[in-house]
């Protein structure tokens, strides 16, 4: 570098060219003004190449980073194709392949935002909210441009999650970024207003719409209807579609399902009836989903006995097991399992069917409960009367193995079950949880553990574990060892 700034000292830029070198002879040494001129001619030439060495980089990563957009789009894609959810493994591993490129687009953010909602169904409400804020953040500090879409791709993730948050705040930031609400943001703000029940600022927003000639429609219609029943006035929600009707707006699916969760929180089966009739009267027919939400809406409302009613109404129409399935997951993931598994059961076409997976139909339903610490007493009901259904060979083997891949530390008990059953318990079934106990110190488990004569495998890890002294270590192991000699069990 000094060498460099020395050089180009000596250099005199003109129209003459760089021959001229001032200070010197022109009659001087010809071989130096020939060494400077080569110097020169070098570095201009390795700038050059530097520039296009910079600009293939660049052109390189924007590459891959369309690349792996078209693997992330077609991943998600084909995921809520044929599940119509994603799972949040698959998402996290999208979202750090995006961060390592460190060059976010826009499009990419999008993607990532609008799959923080109820495409994860087995994620609780809290988490995904919590989710949709990481990404925003860490893709905005990466330098991705947010658009309007964007924020009303946040304000629906609010909405699926029912997330509290204030309109006017949102409406603020937006206003910071220098970002104009449209039509969509100001529907999804009255949503918001309405989720809570707050009619007198969904009313707010309506003068805005109002003031800016956007049109009203069916969609703030029904945000209406569930307001007034929210906040308490289910007379003014179901006057709203004769209100719609004046505006020359007709009722649809949304409205009609609207209206009968707004009575399916109330626990109102005679009315939920009634409107079931006036959507048929209207020639406006509910698909198989939008009695699903209303289940959904009487098992968090605890209003269960109404659910067999609606049940009774499922058409089984073609996509039935994937939406009943997501059904099943939400329900499991708000604490209502047993609703979920009333639902399991509704599966005829699988149980009809003599493939193998029919013959494991609730895999998902089992994994997920463990995975949301459901009680083993429930669990292991669920499995035996899986079982007495013909609906899956071996449920209890299949949630001792989704407990274990877990780590669930107090799956001994359905080891138990296991003995009692006179299934084989092998000693390898025992390692994920004494590392997890071992890990936490948690001696008194450790103990508990030792009831099964296949822990012969503890000696080797208490000795190799530096949570215990070495005189408990040698009464584990010593205990251990006598109760099971090598070979009894016939797994040594």
């Amino acid at each position: 570098m000094a060498a460099l700034l020395r050089s180009s000292r000596l250099l005199k830029f003109s129209p003459s060219g760089l021959l001229q070198i001032t200070c010197t002879k022109r009659n001087g040494p010809t071989l130096g003004r020939l060494h400077v001129w080569s110097y020169a001619a070098g570095c201009v030439r390795s700038f050059s190449v530097a520039t296009e060495l910079k600009d293939e980089a660049s052109i390189g990563v924007r590459s891959k980073q369309a690349q792996q957009f078209d693997w992330a789009l077609t991943r998600l894609d084909s995921s809520v194709r044929r599940t119509g959810r994603i799972t949040k493994t698959l998402l996290l591993r999208i979202f750090h392949d995006i961060c390592r490129t460190g060059y976010p687009s826009g499009n990419q953010a999008l993607l990532l935002l609008r799959s923080c909602g109820s495409l994860l169904p087995e994620v609780p409400l809290e988490e995904r909210t919590e989710l949709a804020h990481r990404v925003w953040e860490k893709l905005k500090e990466l330098g991705a441009q947010y658009d309007v879409s964007h924020y009303n791709a946040l304000l629906k993730v609010y909405l699926q999650n029912e997330f509290k948050f204030s309109p006017t705040d949102f409406l603020a930031k937006m206003e910071a970024a220098n970002i104009q609400p449209n039509r969509v943001t100001y529907q999804r703000l009255i949503a918001a207003y309405c989720q809570n029940g707050d009619i007198e600022g969904a009313s707010t927003i309506l003068g805005f719409m109002k003031n800016k000639d956007l049109p009203i429609t069916e969609a703030v219609f029904s945000s209406l209807v569930t307001g007034h029943a929210r906040a308490g006035d289910i007379e003014s929600a179901k006057n709203i579609l004769s209100v719609m009707h004046g505006a020359g707006i007709e009722p649809g699916p949304d409205t009609y399902v609207s209206l009968l969760n707004a009575y399916a929180e109330n626990g109102d089966l005679e009315n939920m009836k009634k409107t079931l009739e006036a959507a048929e009267s209207a020639d406006c027919s509910l698909m198989d989903r939008d009695i699903m939400q209303v289940i959904f809406t009487l098992a968090k409302s605890k209003h269960q006995q109404h659910i067999p009613e609606m049940v009774e109404r499922l058409r089984h129409e073609r996509g039935y097991v994937p939406d009943a399935m997501n059904l099943c997951l939400s329900l499991i993931t708000q604490g209502q399992e047993d609703t979920a598994f009333h639902i399991l059961k509704t599966f005829p076409t699988l149980q009809s069917d003599n493939s193998s997976d029919s013959a494991n139909l609730g895999n998902f339903f089992l994994r997920h409960c463990i995975n949301m610490d459901t009680s083993l007493e429930k669990i292991i009901c669920f499995c035996k009367e899986l079982q007495e259904s013909n609906m899956h060979t071996s449920p209890l083997s299949f949630t001792l193995s989704c407990a274990l891949e877990a780590k669930k530390t107090g799956t001994a008990h359905l080891m138990k079950l296991f003995k009692e059953e006179k299934l084989p318990v092998r000693p390898h079934f025992f390692w994920p949880l004494l590392t997890q106990h071992v890990k936490d110190k948690n001696i008194a488990e450790v103990i508990l553990l030792q009831s099964f004569p296949p822990i012969i495998c503890l000696s080797q890890l208490v000795f190799q574990s530096r949570c215990f002294s070495d005189s408990l270590q040698y009464s584990f192991s010593a205990e251990v060892l006598c109760r099971c000699p090598v070979g009894e069990w016939g797994y040594i």
